[in-house]
């Protein structure tokens, strides 16, 4: 004879059992708690930089030797990506050799890095990889133009970062430089807003006048 359950009777697991989907919607929280930390510890990041060693902080970019070891074509014009800040460090004389075609090769550009000191007359500039009009990031000047184009939206700048063309509201923004000795030292703890547009203190070009990377 065939035992029927009585009205009433619970079906489920025994006392102190889970139950599988009890397990699965525990699982499913335990995960996306661990998301969580790890989306805010991320975002924490983010906002607090590492003061002494990134974007944020005083840096010291090292000597010129250091520098000339590192990328032998700084000491002819070509500026020197520093990436863990991005940055341009420009060395002031040698680029605009490069730019007026007398090719100098200049090892030490000095120590005139004085922000009271017109750009081009000073021995280094750090110039922000960070495009002022959307925020792309800036690559190498280009070897056609020796200018800085922004490959998003076709901005344009000198190897100042004055802005020669584009929709970029004003020229490359920069840090501050100061020296420790003879290191060169960028304070990334404020962003200097780049020149406004017109000006011209070195190269003023116009786009029409040379072949570029970006068209």
């Amino acid at each position: 004879m065939t035992t029927h359950a009585s009205y009433g009777e619970v079906h489920g697991p025994n006392v102190g059992e889970m139950s599988r989907r009890s397990f699965m919607r525990r699982m499913l929280g335990v995960g996306v708690g661990l998301l969580s930390l790890e989306f805010l510890g991320g975002t924490l990041a983010f906002l607090w930089p590492n003061l002494t060693g990134g974007l944020g902080g005083q840096i010291e970019i090292g000597t010129a030797a250091d520098i000339n070891s590192q990328q032998p074509a700084w000491k002819t014009g070509e500026p020197y990506i520093y990436t863990k800040a991005r940055l341009f460090f420009v060395n002031v004389p040698a680029a605009k050799s490069l730019v007026d075609g007398s090719k100098q090769t200049v090892e030490d550009p000095g120590t005139d890095v004085s922000p009271d000191i017109e750009p081009a007359n000073r021995s280094v500039l750090a110039l922000y990889r960070k495009c002022p009009h959307l925020g792309c990031q800036i690559p190498q000047l280009c070897d056609k133009s020796e200018w800085f184009e922004c490959l998003c939206h076709g901005s344009k700048y000198t190897v100042l970062g004055e802005k020669r063309d584009g929709p970029a509201p004003r020229g490359m923004d920069r840090f501050d430089v100061t020296m420790n000795g003879d290191i060169y030292t960028v304070d990334t703890s404020k962003i200097v807003t780049g020149p406004p547009i017109g000006t011209a203190t070195f190269d003023n070009r116009g786009p029409g006048d040379m072949q570029h990377c970006v068209g």
